[in-house]
Parts: structure tokens; C-alpha cells; sequence
């Protein structure tokens, strides 16, 4: 899909919906209707898309504190996988909370996604310790960090 036809923006009400969808089709334990729309309606949370031809493809949720943020989730359409919107949406997400005066930036990944770890790792960050069973029995969290 060409880039032409990509609109990368803030989420609104209306994306919920899709948003869901997205969780729904890729995480184990998907976040709730009420959790998306305190994402989307707190002032210290950001959440943005990325549209194309229409339709939200893709999505990233960060919430801040002070000058800290921690990214929850960020999910393309199993459809759009491997085709540079997650990279996409992690370089809109860094400029936004450049902006915002964030400087340090923490996450979590379950420790065998691979792809994700790979996006976290070209972006800048860092691993610094690990969760055990954060995601489930044997199912560890790597935590990772960025300075901005």
C-alpha cells in the first residue's frame, strides 16, 4: 500500500470499535471497551492510528506522567503485519511525546515476540531487567527503555 494512502492521527470516539477489533484479533487478555475510551479521552494518555484507504489498520496507546511515558499496546491488523506500520506508527509516537517534553519512554514485551522486540530495539530501546509470568505462567516480560 503506498504511503499516499496512510494518514497516521490521534484516535477519536469513533475508532473504538476498530480498535477493539484489533486487540480482540492479537492479544491474549484484550483491554476493555472502558480502558480504549480512557485512552482516547485522557488528557495524560495518547492514542493514535494509523488510517488507510479509510480504515484504522493499526494503533498505539502511551500513557504519560510528568515527563515519563509508558507505551501499553501497539497492534496492526494481522493483515498488515510485516509491512513497516508498526515502524511507522512508533516514529509518529516518538515525535508526539518529543513535543510533549516527555524524556524517558518504558515499555514491556513478552520475551519471544520477536518482531516487536525487533521494532523496540531499531527505535532505540534498551532493555534494563524482566517480569516473570507477567504475561502468564513462563511467559516473562522483557522491560525496555529510551531516553528522548
Amino acid at each position: 500500500m503506498p504511503d499516499a494512502d496512510l494518514r497516521i492521527r490521534e484516535a477519536t470516539a469513533g475508532d473504538i470499535d476498530t480498535i477493539m477489533g484489533l486487540e480482540e484479533g492479537s492479544i491474549e487478555h484484550p483491554w476493555t471497551r472502558a480502558a480504549i475510551e480512557d485512552l482516547i479521552n485522557d488528557k495524560n494518555k495518547l492514542c493514535l492510528v494509523i488510517e488507510a484507504d479509510g480504515r484504522v489498520i493499526s494503533y498505539v496507546g502511551a500513557e504519560t506522567v510528568l515527563d515519563e511515558c509508558n507505551i501499553g499496546n501497539i497492534v496492526t491488523d494481522k493483515r498488515y503485519r510485516g509491512m513497516g506500520y508498526g515502524n511507522k506508527l512508533m516514529s509518529a509516537l516518538m515525535d508526539e511525546l518529543s513535543k510533549r517534553n516527555i524524556t524517558k519512554v518504558f515499555l514491556e514485551v513478552e520475551f519471544d515476540n520477536s518482531p516487536a522486540l525487533a521494532l523496540y530495539e531499531k527505535h532505540g530501546f534498551t532493555r534494563y531487567g524482566q517480569r516473570r509470568d507477567y504475561y502468564g505462567p513462563g511467559k516473562d516480560a522483557i522491560l525496555m527503555t529510551k531516553e528522548l
